[in-house]
């Protein structure tokens, strides 16, 4: 598996994670950098999962 197949696992995972549990999503959006830096995905990646939380809340 690519690198790019890769990180967009990790991506989905992310999210699902955020979409079920109400305790790591609220971490996520009040300190997502904090959260995201335990991962090992690049900062394209970062800002994708950062978005998609962003838009979630709106």
């Amino acid at each position: 598996m690519n690198s790019i197949n890769l990180e967009a696992e990790v991506i989905s995972e992310i999210l699902l994670k955020a979409a079920s549990e109400p305790e790591f999503r609220k971490r996520l959006i009040k300190n997502p950098n904090k959260i995201l830096e335990c991962y090992d995905i690049s900062s394209e990646a970062k800002k994708i999962i950062q978005k998609s939380i962003t838009d979630l809340i709106q």
